[in-house]
């Protein structure tokens, strides 16, 4: 490749046309510009998403006063074959709509997760791993309730 580029540059010199300079000898074999800001991107999104192959993003679109909808997009191990899904909740008579929602949630994500997941959380700016062991319940529940109500309990 780069006995091209120097054949290249000859050319270009013996035509009369201006060639940049070469990089400096110390910068050779360095990544230049958006290199070093895609492999940046590229760890960022390596480490926040770990060794699972799975994932989603939920969306509330209506909450009433006993009935809701939300949206879920899920994918498995490639997120441009995601599925979108409509989720209706009834939370029923006297029932509390947001517990319906969670409640709902927290199975979605126990068809595809069975222990620990990382959950990116714009609430808080990060990601926070959560666990979806039916032991640990309440605490996602509450998790969950904060994330999207603001109403942990």
């Amino acid at each position: 490749m780069s006995d091209m580029v120097a054949a290249a540059r000859a050319r270009r010199r013996a035509a009369g046309i201006p060639v940049p300079e070469d990089p400096p000898a110390d910068d050779a074999g360095k990544p230049q510009g958006d290199e070093v800001a895609r492999a940046n991107i590229a760890r960022s999104i390596a480490q926040a998403r770990g060794p699972r192959t799975s994932g989603g993003v939920f969306q509330i679109t209506h909450k009433g006063v006993r009935e809701a909808e939300f949206l879920f997009r899920g994918w498995e191990n490639d997120s441009r074959a995601a599925a979108r899904q409509l989720i209706r909740v009834d939370a029923g008579p006297n029932g509390d709509v947001e517990d319906a929602i969670v409640r709902r949630m927290i199975q979605i994500i126990r068809e595809r997760q069975s222990g620990d997941f990382s959950w990116n959380s714009y609430r808080l700016g990060r990601v926070v791993v959560l666990s979806a062991r039916p032991a640990d319940n309440a605490g996602l529940m509450d998790f969950l309730k904060q994330e999207f109500f603001g109403s942990g309990r």
